[in-house]
């Protein structure tokens, strides 16, 4: 359903998700004012939310602008001495599969009518997972007051040169790679590359994926994931005024795999793969060595485009 209500101690709240299922926000039906609503998803929310509340004979919402706290790129930190770079792009306002329908159209024209079935699959399935995690990035009810221990961003372009290759590696540009997923939470950051086999088989090597026809490098996604932990090093120990980082956090390369059965013996080093149904229980099994604060300091660098340029 668009829109649910849930009624606690406390607490009435009506949740928002899109005809998709992702989730849009939340309306505090007391305090009439909504949370964790995307800045280009107002709109919809907004509709779905006043067909909601007058269905149930409440007052609707005034207006899109007065739907959802205004997105700001500090979220809480003080912006610098003459505001933020206006070439810098908050990563945080990205939605799962930005850019690839956009693909998908541009192949579709250049090279036939299924050269786009690559790029819709990979957004489609960029979209379940945001949807799966969507239990931890959402705040929680019983945590009043605070913000997620779990922030997500999608597709974050980092630059990073080390030959052709596929999966969340894959980038239309020379020396930069595009991560599906970067999940941070208590246990540190995870680099969540997203596979989307309908009806496929995925089998599990040592150093790589059988897809069935293609193959995805573990290797590689494990060296993408210490690039990621040395830009975030470099971006935490920048934001502190220091110039090292002396306990960076910890980075984890996961596979989801979509659609698919996973079979195979394979002992990956480095990296977990597993199926869609099992990530949230296998990123919470890693501990919880951050507080509230290091995952908000650690988010706030990653959001920044900055970040990850060369």
């Amino acid at each position: 359903m668009p829109a649910r209500r849930k009624r606690r101690p406390g607490s009435d709240r009506l949740y928002v998700s899109s005809a998709e299922g992702l989730p849009l926000g939340h309306l505090d039906l007391v305090t009439r004012v909504a949370h964790d609503v995307p800045a280009g998803f107002r709109e919809q929310f907004t509709q779905e939310a006043n067909s909601w509340l007058w269905g149930n004979g409440l007052p609707p919402m005034s207006s899109p602008a007065e739907a959802a706290e205004p997105a700001a790129l500090g979220a809480g930190v003080a912006p610098p001495d003459g505001g933020w770079d206006p070439g810098q792009e908050d990563l945080a306002l990205r939605r799962p599969g930005h850019g690839l329908l956009e693909e998908a159209a541009i192949a579709r024209t250049e090279q036939g009518p299924d050269a786009d079935r690559p790029y819709r699959l990979r957004a489609d399935g960029q979209h379940a997972v945001a949807e799966t995690l969507g239990k931890l990035t959402r705040s929680p009810t019983l945590r009043r007051g605070r913000g997620a221990r779990w922030r997500i961003l999608h597709r974050v372009p980092m630059a990073f040169d080390d030959g052709p290759g596929d999966g969340a590696q894959r980038g239309s540009t020379p020396g930069l790679v595009v991560l599906d997923h970067l999940l941070i939470g208590p246990p540190g950051l995870f680099v969540i590359d997203v596979v989307n086999v309908p009806g496929g088989r995925v089998t599990v090597e040592d150093h790589a994926l059988d897809l069935g026809g293609s193959t995805l490098d573990l290797d590689r996604l494990r060296r993408i994931g210490l690039e990621v932990g040395d830009r975030v090093s470099v971006g935490l120990a920048h934001a502190a005024g220091a110039t090292e980082t002396l306990d960076p956090p910890a980075v984890h390369p996961v596979v989801a795999v979509v659609g698919a059965i996973l079979s195979g013996t394979g002992r990956p080093r480095g990296v977990a793969v597993t199926r869609l149904g099992q990530l949230p229980r296998l990123v919470t099994a890693f501990g919880t060595p951050l507080s509230d604060l290091a995952v908000e300091q650690t988010f706030e660098v990653a959001r920044r485009s900055a970040t990850w340029r060369p």
